[in-house]
């Protein structure tokens, strides 16, 4: 999921609002913007999005496995010792044949050489034969003793420049199991990206939220800082007309100074919750968001079995564990494959050289075969264990589902069970309301205590408060439930329209 695509044409609202202890000037900040700004600036996702560039250019590199390798080659070598090959021994072995028979071999039959005659006369006589023949002989011994017996083959110091390819033909799947292996790790990238997103989304909803919840509540509690007031200056004018004893006056001031401290408190929690909330947005100008979004709660939502196949199908890390299935299932033909040989075609040409030997050839071209009979069992034992590999993958799925309908099961009655309690605690409030009205009535004309009218504020506020936390903890679970079906951009489409009660107290 690109969070990108999914909320096109959001911007930043930059108006001024007054903030109660602040000098700063905020931003007001939708969620939708708040989502816009993390995807944008978040370190964990632009970690990501460098993963998935990186497993791109894998992919390009497993392509080149299949082109041929052209090389440069340049070599200078210094040998102890020149190559040559000494021939002598066979000079000296022959010299003496051609000798003996050049001075006293007889013989016959030579062809005559004289056009003129040799219709009449074929073949010399036996004389004119043997001294032609030991005539040639003789030449051909001087030749043989002056001739070259100690061939120089290679010179002891030599260098070459030449340029050389390998080009492989079949490697027995390996190069694509590469390029496949290469694929499937480019999905896991996104799969994961796709995960990352969706934890971000839980942890912008629980902290973006979890300020406005914040807030809400610091407007409570000063509410309750104005009614404790007012009951302390009610008690006071009793008390000065004689009409309560001074107890229940030092009552409703230990009560307002309560209230004003627990202002404070909530105050400052805003501050450290809106530090949190920076982490995840990765802004500068974090201290002054203020965010607009009101908490919210669905009347309903669809039935639990769409959802876990939903899930099935979109979950992140289920494709995962799908996609790594899918690779030691590569693993394991490679494994198998391994048994078959490996062919390549070769070839190379020297551009230059100095002293090389002239008997080594300007170029050379071939195939080459390789082909491994016997290693040790390694191969038969690899190919076992990528075999225990894909079972343990086929239960780890099988697992991870088990695990996924549980999760969203749980999460979905959380969700079921946080509108049933929003319902109750409407009828409550209500009541703590009519209530407080009554004690109020009575402290004023003397059949109340002070501290009644005080437990009877406090009930209020603890209803509301509860009111506002279900709603916080709806949404949070909310965010949850979609990020674990896979579909995490679904929080925003149930964040509004007529399905959706904002909250309002």
């Amino acid at each position: 999921m690109n969070l990108k695509s999914v909320f096109p044409g959001l911007f930043f609202l930059l108006l001024l609002f007054p903030l109660e202890g602040h000098a700063q000037t905020p931003h007001l900040l939708t969620f939708e913007d708040a989502v816009l700004m993390m995807s944008e600036y978040n370190p964990a996702l632009q970690r990501q999005r460098e993963e998935i560039k990186q497993r791109e250019f894998e992919i390009k590199s497993r392509r080149g496995l299949r082109y041929p390798r052209v090389a440069l080659n340049a070599q200078a070598v210094s040998m102890s010792d020149p190559l040559h090959l000494d021939l002598t021994p066979v000079r000296d072995a022959i010299t003496p044949l051609y000798n003996t028979l050049g001075n006293f071999g007889v013989f016959s039959g030579v062809p005559n050489p004289d056009p003129a005659t040799n219709q009449q006369v074929p073949t010399l006589p036996d004389a004119q034969s043997t001294a032609a023949v030991r005539q040639q002989l003789l030449a051909a011994e001087e030749e043989i003793k002056s001739g070259e017996w100690d061939k120089m083959i290679q010179e002891k110091n030599f260098a070459v420049v030449s340029a050389g390819f390998v080009w492989p033909i079949y490697a027995g799947g390996k190069i694509n199991g590469a390029n496949h292996a290469a694929n499937v790790k480019h999905d896991i990238s996104k799969e994961e990206l796709r995960h990352t997103e969706g934890k971000l989304l839980t942890e912008l909803v629980s902290r973006y939220y979890g300020l406005v919840l914040g807030m809400e509540v610091v407007k409570l509690k000063k509410q309750m800082l104005e009614s404790l007031n007012n009951h302390y200056h009610d008690a006071d004018q009793l008390f000065q007309n004689g009409m309560i004893a001074k107890v229940e006056l030092l009552h409703s001031k230990v009560a307002k100074n309560e209230a004003e401290r627990e202002l404070k408190q909530a105050k400052r929690n805003v501050e450290i919750i809106r530090s949190g909330l920076a982490a995840t947005l990765a802004y500068d100008s974090l201290q002054q968001v203020m965010p607009i979004s009101q908490l919210f709660i669905n009347k309903n939502i669809e039935n639990l079995a769409h959802w876990i196949e939903t899930a099935k199908s979109f979950n992140p890390q289920l494709k995962q564990i799908e996609d790594k299935k899918e690779l030691v299932e590569i693993k394991h033909r490679i494994e198998k494959n391994a048994y078959l040989p490996s062919v390549a075609a070769m070839g190379n040409y020297n551009i230059v050289d100095k002293d090389l030997s002239p008997y080594t050839p300007d170029w050379l071209v071939g195939v080459g075969l390789k082909w491994t009979l016997f290693e040790g069992m390694t191969r038969k034992n690899d190919i076992r264990s990528s075999s225990a590999l894909q079972h343990q993958v086929k239960y780890a799925k099988q697992k991870a589902d088990d695990d996924l309908t549980a999760y969203l099961t749980k999460l979905f009655h959380e969700l079921r069970m946080q509108m049933e309690q929003k319902t109750e605690l409407e009828t409550t409030l209500q009541l703590a309301r009519e209530y407080c009205s009554s004690t109020e009535k009575a402290f004023s004309e003397g059949l109340a205590t002070s501290s009644s009218v005080v437990e009877a504020h406090t009930k209020i506020l603890q209803v509301k408060a509860k009111r506002l936390k279900v709603l916080y903890d709806y949404d949070v679970a909310l965010s949850l439930f979609f990020q674990t079906t896979g579909t995490p951009e679904q929080f925003l489409n149930y964040s509004k329209g007529e399905n959706t009660i904002l909250e309002s107290l």
